[in-house]
């Protein structure tokens, strides 16, 4: 099994029970981290690399999760990663996209201020993650600005636009990058897709 954006792992650990994982991301930083957490007997094996141009061999299935589909901003990077996806897989495997689903009350809302989003400690030192948001429904785009702050001063900011995807959407993405949708959940029991449906789940198989 591949994944695509498996970042520090945690995904990728919980996935691998009595299977072979290889881990593809393109942070060195997180690769790192998530070597680091492996445990003796771990059969992950972790990659640094592009989820648009990756080359690895073939896999019998492909996970792409915690909506790391949404960090390609254009047609043809979506188009690009779903073709790579497409030549690492045999016939009739699949792939699995997880998607936040696009909340369209929210759309109404262009900016929402830095609100504190977390807080804590590091090193036992005073910690805490703000984030402000701004939302583009004509790009049909989320940009998300996350500040971090150790003793009250800023030591690091985020800037994470997401691109959102539309079920009808991925359906004709998919087609067209060599895929034909098996089914599409609205969270991760296997829920049906409805409104107010918190993800997009979409398994597709290889042509």
């Amino acid at each position: 099994m591949l994944v695509l954006g498996c970042g520090t792992g945690r995904v990728s650990r919980l996935l691998q029970t009595d299977r072979d994982v290889t881990g593809l991301d393109q942070s060195a930083p997180m690769l790192e981290r998530a070597r680091a957490r492996s445990r003796p007997g771990d059969r992950t094996r972790w990659v640094q690399g592009d989820i648009r141009t990756f080359d690895l061999g073939l896999f019998g299935e492909i996970v792409v999760p915690n909506g790391t589909f949404c960090f390609l901003h254009t047609r043809e990077d979506q188009l690009t990663c779903l073709q790579a996806c497409a030549r690492a897989l045999p016939v009739g495997a699949p792939l699995v996209l997880d998607l936040p689903a696009p909340d369209f009350a929210y759309f109404g809302v262009p900016h929402t201020p830095e609100r504190l989003g977390w807080q804590g400690q590091v090193e036992g030192r005073a910690a805490r993650r703000t984030r402000e948001v701004w939302r583009r429904p004509l790009e049909a785009r989320i940009d998300l600005l996350d500040r971090y702050f150790l003793d009250d001063t800023l030591v690091a900011t985020s800037l994470l636009p997401l691109q959102l995807c539309l079920p009808r959407e991925i359906e004709w993405m998919c087609e067209a990058g060599g895929f034909w949708v098996d089914a599409i959940h609205g969270d991760y029991s296997g829920g049906p897709l409805r409104d107010g449906c918190p993800r997009i789940i979409v398994r597709a198989c290889r042509c």
